[in-house]
């Protein structure tokens, strides 16, 4: 609550001096309205609020990948005890290139036959960050009221309502044997905190996902989605967050030079709100066994008719299980567009 006050201002009750005070008026809204405006960005963008632009998005999430894969493998190789001093090794080197891993140099057949099994994998990432910012603002006031004495009142309104909206779309593949063999300075990795805000900045449970498909397969076959056997696995994280601010204050301005008169109510407020849709869908695609590799999936058409292949997409994935991964992740996003249609 604020209170202004001037000398001689209840003198002055002419029109001109009515026009002159309301003018003024306006003049001291439009900077207040510029205030709030301010926070909308004509161009959106997640790292406004994250500090981490897309490529380092995609460096975290590989290095997130890379740490899950290598936690599997230690994991599965420290039951077996002539694999112990290897395991150590691969602990000392945890986060950073494994490059200096062979098949040879795992110490028993089963051993071998897993690292066959999955070190081809391929793994899909399809992201899509969809930001949208409102901002609006309003003044209210009255200064004439205050100058008659609230006999006569002329109400100055100003307001302000802005929408953007950015929706940024990138897809990438990769595979098993590269992520571990990279030695890509920014693939020297260690573990990041969680981002509870914001996850895609973070950690988004790339661990649990790389051990629930290998335990998956481990136990038995996934469904495959072509007329091969590569099995593959498909999975969706959207991640929502909502930001929300306001301000109303409240000025009353009173009159000078009289005991009593009708205060003239001021009344600004500004409304601000960010929402962040990021989501990621990640397709995993096992090595085809030799006698079985099948040209890459065809998408199910539509009504008979051939669908298009993504202009984000490559158009063929570098080697057969990063083009099915590729696949899976397009199907995973068709199958959800199908869910939403029927629901």
């Amino acid at each position: 609550m604020g209170t202004i006050t001037g000398k001689g201002i209840g003198d002055s009750q002419g029109p001109d001096a009515q026009n002159d005070f309301g003018t003024r008026a306006m003049r001291a809204i439009l900077p207040l309205l510029s205030v709030v405006l301010a926070g909308c960005s004509i161009h959106p963008v997640q790292q406004d609020v994250t500090g981490v632009p897309p490529v380092e998005i995609i460096h975290h999430i590989r290095c997130e990948t890379r740490l899950a894969i290598q936690d599997k493998a230690i994991e599965l190789l420290q039951n077996d005890p002539a694999a112990l001093p290897l395991v150590q090794r691969l602990k000392e080197m945890r986060g950073k290139s494994w490059d200096f891993v062979k098949r040879a140099n795992l110490p028993n057949a089963e051993e071998r036959k897993f690292y066959d099994r999955y070190i081809l994998t391929g793994i899909a990432y399809d992201f899509t960050l969809d930001i949208t910012e409102e901002n609006r603002a309003s003044l209210s006031a009255d200064p004439v009221r205050l100058i008659t004495n609230g006999v006569a009142g002329i109400g100055l309104d100003a307001a302000s309502d802005f929408s953007r909206n950015n929706q940024r779309r990138f897809i990438m593949s990769d595979t098993f044997a590269n992520l571990l063999n990279d030695r890509n300075p920014n693939l020297i990795c260690g573990d990041k905190p969680s981002n509870f805000a914001y996850p895609i900045a973070g950690r988004i449970g790339m661990r649990e996902l790389i051990s629930t498909f290998i335990d998956l397969n481990e136990d038995q076959s996934l469904q495959a989605l072509d007329t091969g056997n590569s099995r593959v696995f498909a999975d969706t994280m959207t991640f929502l967050t909502t930001l929300t601010g306001s301000v109303a204050p409240h000025v009353e301005i009173a009159p000078v030079g009289s005991k009593w008169g009708l205060a003239s109510p001021t009344s600004f407020t500004a409304f601000g709100q960010r929402i962040d849709k990021h989501m990621v869908i990640i397709g995993l695609s096992m090595e085809a066994p030799k006698a079985a590799v099948v040209p890459a999936m065809a998408v199910v058409p539509f009504a008979g008719l051939a669908q298009p292949r993504s202009a984000l997409q490559k158009s063929r994935g570098t080697t057969p299980t990063e083009q099915s991964a590729l696949d899976a992740v397009r199907q995973a996003r068709i199958d959800a567009y199908l869910d939403r249609a029927v629901h």
